[in-house]
């Protein structure tokens, strides 16, 4: 969602924040302006799946404004040009920002209700920088959840045994504590009581993430029992208001993931567990927020006729409306190729130059496969296929290969070097719209049609006997 917002004049502002039912006021003055506009992101999907983007013109004295809604307290992101700064905002607050071009983000002066806030904020983001980089990242999977650990955090968890550990973790946030206590204590700094929880959310939950990741993550290689995480029988503190700290959400649903896996129940899938160990153990708006993001899961990875009873059960009974959405997008896709649905009809060029379309092939079963000769996984799936295909060489299924490649050449390259057997197609995004059809954001991707050209119901991952199985069934039907 992008708005876009006039040159700022304070006289008329308010009646703009009426009209966009707007609680919350940025003002800000660019020195040396070079670039004539500045763009606010704030991120939803944790409340309502969507990123507002707000984009203020500045005016001829090089000023701005910005009216918007925050419905939990929360950082958002300034950007200007290439670079950029989170500021932290709640409902109803007014910040102004002042800086120069040539040192922003660096050197940023502040001004309204949040000028405090926003002051130790900067200080603290100096002083404990968190590394923006995605790359620099690992991730530990643990059952169905992923932990995201920063390379130089991961590299101390590993060579670091438990004792240390803890002192390291104790020490830091004595730091955080001592500089955040000293400029409480200084009386000419307000800071608002939304914004110390916010800090005290932060304080709490890093320190608490860090210490389920290496209790659960490095549990064998430091050989350690279930007493070192015992601190998850009394941590967990549930304040709505800290639901716009990103370490809070993380901790909330790791906890519930490791509470599930050692609590595992066979008579119900993962999600349904997760789903209903939320319900019946969080409370408040982050009960349902947990509930929201394991059954928005729950429908981008299962079938969505086996998560429907909790679909129903959490449209029911949620009484955060603006959690509707989480479930809501997910569902709809779900749906639109859930089993039974019409297969959205293609017609692309093989690698003889022949057009193939999809509606004339009803009376056959198709596999559906999105691929690319730069994809390592595409390579390996389709080179798995080949024996599979050979089981099913006189039955009626058609194994449709769509390359997603740059270029023919390379694909008919790949092709006559591998010698891949099935139909090869050929996808031009100046001819198809196939990619937003079967909304294929990455590859590989599979889908299976029946007969009757409908979408029929397919593996979460790819696993050549569990397809086999499939295939045989949609044959007899």
């Amino acid at each position: 969602m992008r708005i876009l917002l006039f040159s700022f004049v304070v006289i008329c502002n308010w009646t703009l924040l009426s009209a966009q039912q707007a609680n919350t006021l940025l003002t800000g003055t660019v020195l040396n302006d070079s670039i004539g506009e500045v763009i606010l992101e704030i991120n939803k999907r944790y409340i309502n799946n969507t990123v507002e983007e707000y984009s203020a013109a500045l005016n001829a004295t090089q000023n701005f404004g910005i009216a918007c809604r925050i419905e939990i307290p929360q950082l958002v992101t300034l950007r200007y040009g290439d670079q950029q700064c989170q500021l932290f905002l709640e409902p109803n607050d007014s910040l102004h920002v002042k800086f120069d071009s040539r040192t922003f983000p660096e050197k940023i002066s502040f001004g309204q209700r949040g000028k405090d806030n926003n002051s130790l904020w900067q200080n603290y983001q100096k002083q404990f920088p968190k590394d923006p980089v995605i790359f620099n990242y690992r991730q530990y999977r643990k059952g169905i959840h992923y932990y995201k650990i920063h390379e130089d955090l991961d590299k101390i968890m590993q060579q670091t045994p438990p004792t240390e550990f803890v002192y390291l973790l104790k020490t830091e946030r004595q730091k955080k504590e001592s500089m955040y206590l000293l400029f409480k204590e200084d009386p000419d700094k307000k800071l608002t009581e939304e914004f110390k929880t916010f800090l005290q959310t932060e304080f709490d939950y890093d320190q608490w993430l860090k210490l389920l990741i290496y209790g659960d993550v490095y549990q064998g290689r430091h050989r350690l029992d279930t007493s070192f995480l015992s601190f998850l029988d009394t941590a967990l503190v549930l304040n709505d208001l800290s639901l716009g700290n990103e370490h809070y959400r993380d901790f909330i649903t790791a906890f519930v993931h490791y509470r599930c896996r050692y609590k595992a129940n066979t008579y119900e899938s993962i999600y349904t567990q997760l789903y209903h160990y939320s319900k019946n153990y969080l409370t408040g708006r982050t009960k349902y927020f947990t509930m929201a993001q394991f059954l928005a899961t729950a429908l981008r990875k299962d079938n969505p006729t086996a998560i429907l009873p909790i679909y129903e059960d959490f449209i029911k009974e949620n009484p955060y409306y603006e959690l509707d959405k989480v479930v809501l997008d997910p569902f709809q896709k779900a749906n639109q190729f859930a089993a039974g649905t019409t297969a959205p009809d293609f017609a692309l060029k093989n690698a003889q130059d022949e057009v193939v379309q999809l509606s004339k092939l009803k009376g056959k079963v198709i596999y559906l496969d999105f691929w690319a000769s730069w994809c390592r996984p595409c390579m390996q799936k389709i080179e798995a296929l080949q024996a599979l295909k050979t089981q099913f060489t006189d039955k009626e299924v058609v194994f449709l290969h769509v390359s997603l490649d740059r270029s023919p050449q390379t694909w008919k390259k790949t092709l006559e070097e591998k010698q891949f057997s099935g139909q090869h197609l050929f996808f031009d995004p100046s001819r198809s719209n196939i990619t937003d059809d079967y909304e294929v954001l990455s590859v590989p991707k599979f889908f299976l049609i029946t007969k009757k050209g409908n979408f029929a119901f397919t593996p979460s991952s790819f696993d050549s006997k569990e397809l086999e199985l499939a295939l045989l069934k949609l044959l007899q039907n």
